[in-house]
């Protein structure tokens, strides 16, 4: 009231004084101020009552890369949600740093986290686009410490009370960390685009480099991006981020860091960078993906993640790279076997318009994933539309390219006519066989994918290190692990097992087992059972080694009857099966389900010396400080004796080098031994085999159901193959390494003979003492005591069905 009454006696005042209106003014102001003062002070209380604190920087843990790595120490994959690789300052190159300094801070070394000159500037083109109406986003003008702040701390969306913060934030950052601190933060903290986060994540991703190799122009480049990397990528925006670059390359030049010359040099330069790598997601993928289970299993997604652990992995990229091209290879091969299958997707039939701007198409899953690779090679499978076809002819297209397939290798069809198998439109799958870029044309033949999967791995006995594994032809269509999670039925490549209970329960090599068609009585079915031999026929009186290296069904059906299938139920268990396994006849062709890990782990007991060692593929797990967080435990078991071990590693060498199931791989003359295997209706095809140093097992069949892979497509077939081809790979980077370091190539392995062991020659067909008479003799090895007690005679001989009819 009183203030009130005073304003009236103002107006009622006809003739103020000089003085009165002063002091009215000065009270107003006063009053104007006040408010003014108590509201910035009001809003900078609530601000900072709500405003981070900077020591969650003291405990703040940027998301790192996880890295797995081989068992030579190479980098195979990594896991992250943000690909940071963390550097020190001085690691950081000079130029990235002013680069930096000069684009977007110039008075860095000069301010203390806030900047009046910058934010002056940002002002007024915050108010030429308020006028101009062109944009309601505000401009920057925020300092290195502030666009820090922001980032770690606050909210991206631009208003005036998180500037407020950003400020406030970005003095406290640098009352408490020094410049070369803050630098170094800033340079690992930010996204540079594509999944990179850091100046050293994306100088290996654009530039395939560390960050201290960088030229002038890759810096500014990398430098650019950081305004705005879904804006500035020099894969989607080429044209927007050379003109950013050199914006960078001028602030460089304006800001004294280089001359105009030396900028104009740079600025001429083009601009060059890496394939967008998507990632190796294909090599290794179901290893890889074992590992990835289990380290999100025991150590959580965030360890995984964001953590940084180092994953040191049994993987030999170099096995791996040989199993993936023998399986991978073979696959389309065997499919082939099958003939031309009229499934193929037809753009037209979905309702695309035309096929002249196949690129630019806009449907679900289009472009094809091989068309996204940034280049083509010869030898790559990829996908093709069909833009016109004749008997003879046909002209396909492929990204920007134009090719040719003529019908001079199509055999495999059955048919010399294209327009037969293929249709405009149609979206066919092609090999490369010729390139020529100039012209973007291209000479390819007709493929098609292949139905049929496959399973590969290999374990170095020794050690039970995994070294290579191949889950399927494709882990992008099918993550199941055929290596390690498929249950097939086994065939005969279970047989070995039931051979070593045979050793142990008194037989020989050497033992004679009459081949003939034989009508058992299963006593825990109850049930009368026949079976029969792969080839539908009988031998009569054969040995017990030659009952393997023919995979004689009645053989191995009359030694688990003597041994009894209990016991071989438990001789599985032994060699670690873990499936369901009753005991029953059958079980002696391998009509129970098994694991293809398993089955070679099993297979490693032989040139082991009897001890089996558990699987595992990691030997070390370490923080991102080099703490180690675990290491592997062998996990070891004696399973038989070293002496029935090489009995039976002679017998499985002789499958391949004895003209057994095994022989198509016996032109490798390298120590080998090993297994075929095959289930009824050629479902299932296996080959599981060995060298002294290397394990390695192969299962070819349909993922699903009992669908024949074809007919007469035995493991000798459809499976020995890739072994042999992964082995024959083997062996020549043996001989490639040997080469290259002078040395003269010498075979360095073989199967260490144990004690208490005696070779006798013997007559192979009776298994008798070798005599005068005797036309196939044979150096067999037996336990001292079991050796042939006589020598063979022409009676002997005799009662051989075959000893006469067939040449050694």
């Amino acid at each position: 009231m009183a203030f009130k009454g005073f304003i009236i006696r103002i107006k009622k005042a006809k003739k103020p004084s000089v003085g009165k209106l002063f002091k009215v003014v000065f009270i107003l102001c006063t009053l104007f101020f006040a408010c003014a003062i108590g509201i910035w002070l009001g809003a900078y209380l609530s601000i900072r009552q709500n405003l981070p604190s900077i020591s969650m920087l003291e405990e703040f843990e940027p998301n790192i890369i996880t890295y797995i790595y081989s068992d030579e120490g190479e980098v195979i994959g990594e896991y992250a949600i943000e690909k940071r690789i963390e550097i020190p300052y001085e690691d950081i190159p000079e130029v990235i740093k002013n680069a930096i300094i000069a684009t977007e801070d110039p008075r860095f070394y000069k301010h203390r986290g806030f900047d009046l000159r910058g934010a002056l500037r940002a002002l007024r083109e915050d108010i030429k686009t308020k006028l101009g109406r062109k944009s309601r986003k505000l401009h920057g003008g925020s300092t290195i410490s502030q666009q820090l702040a922001r980032d770690l701390f606050l909210h991206r969306r631009q208003t005036v009370r998180r500037k407020f913060k950003e400020v406030l934030l970005a003095r406290q950052v640098e009352k408490k960390y020094s410049k070369h601190e803050i630098l170094t933060m800033y340079c690992n903290q930010f996204n540079l685009g594509h999944g990179a986060y850091g100046v050293e994540a994306a100088s290996q991703l654009y530039f395939g480099k560390n960050v201290s190799g960088l030229a002038v122009e890759e810096a500014a480049m990398i430098v650019g991006i950081l305004r705005g990397p879904s804006l500035y990528s020099p894969y989607r925006n080429r044209e927007i981020t050379h003109r950013r670059r050199n914006h960078v390359i001028r602030r460089l030049v304006e800001e004294g860091y280089l001359t105009e010359e030396e900028g104009e040099e740079a600025k001429a330069k083009p601009l060059d960078v890496m394939p967008l790598r998507r990632g190796n997601i294909g090599f290794a993928a179901y290893f890889k993906e074992e590992v990835r289970k289990y380290l999100e299993k025991n150590y959580g997604a965030d360890a995984l993640y964001r953590k940084g652990l180092k994953v040191h992995t049994t993987l030999n990229q170099t096995y791996q790279r040989f199993a993936e091209e023998a399986l991978l290879n073979w696959l389309p091969v065997l499919d082939k076997r099958q003939g031309w299958r009229d499934d193929k997707r037809n753009l037209l039939e979905e309702g695309v318009e035309g096929l002249e701007d196949l690129e630019n198409i806009s449907m679900e899953g289009w472009p094809p994933d091989s068309w996204l690779k940034p280049s083509l090679g010869k030898g790559d499978v990829v996908e093709a539309v069909v833009l016109s076809v004749t008997r003879t002819e046909a002209s396909v297209k492929i990204k920007n390219y134009l090719g040719k397939i003529n019908n001079k290798d199509i055999g495999w069809t059955e048919t010399k006519n294209l327009s037969a198998l293929i249709k405009e439109g149609d979206l066919i799958l092609v090999k490369i066989k010729e390139i020529d870029e100039e012209n973007k044309e291209l000479l390819v033949s007709l493929d098609q994918e292949p139905l049929i999967e496959g399973g590969f791995i290999a374990i170095e006995p020794h050690t039970g290190q995994i070294k290579a594994m191949v889950g399927g032809k494709s882990f992008k269509k099918s993550k199941w692990n055929n290596a390690t999670q498929a249950l097939r039925q086994s065939g005969s490549s279970i047989k070995p097992i039931f051979y070593t209970a045979a050793l142990e329960s008194g037989f020989t090599a050497a033992h004679i087992i009459i081949d003939e068609p034989t009508e058992f009585i299963d006593k825990w079915r109850g049930e009368p059972w026949s079976p029969g031999n792969y080839d539908q026929k009988y031998k009569g009186a054969i040995t017990v080694r030659r009952g393997l290296e023919e995979s004689r069904n009645i053989v191995t059906a009359k030694l688990l009857e003597f041994i009894s299938p209990q016991k071989g139920v438990d001789y599985c268990r032994k060699f670690g099966l873990t499936s369901t396994i009753y005991p029953y006849l059958s079980l002696a062709l391998g009509t129970f389900e098994v694991r293809l890990i398993e089955l070679v782990s099993a297979f490693t007991v032989f040139p082991n010396k009897g001890i089996r060692i558990r699987p595992y593929f990691l030997t070390r797990i370490e923080d991102k400080d080099g703490n180690i967080l675990e290491e592997s435990k062998i996990e070891t078991e004696e399973v038989i004796s070293p002496q029935i071990a090489y009995i039976m590693t002679n017998l499985l060498e002789g499958i391949i080098y004895n003209k057994g199931t095994g022989r198509a791989a016996s032109y490798l003359q390298w120590p080998l031994g090993g297994k075929t295997g095959t289930t009824d209706g050629y479902t299932d095809a296996w080959f599981v085999g060995f060298s002294p140093s290397l394990c390695a097992g192969v299962w070819v069949g349909h993922g699903k159901g009992q669908i024949p892979i074809g007919e007469r497509q035995s493991g000798a077939v459809a499976a020995l193959p890739v072994w042999r081809d992964f082995f024959d790979k083997v062996i020549k980077e043996k001989v490639r390494v040997a080469e290259e370091n002078g040395e003269k190539f010498v075979i360095d392995e073989e199967f260490e003979v144990p004690p208490n062991l005696s070779f006798v020659q013997i007559d192979s067909k009776t298994g008798l003492l070798a005599s005068p008479v005797c036309l196939f003799t044979l150096r067999e090895v037996f336990l001292p005591g079991t050796e042939p007690d006589r020598f063979c005679t022409h009676e002997d001989h005799m009662m051989i069905l075959d000893y006469y009819s067939i040449r050694k």
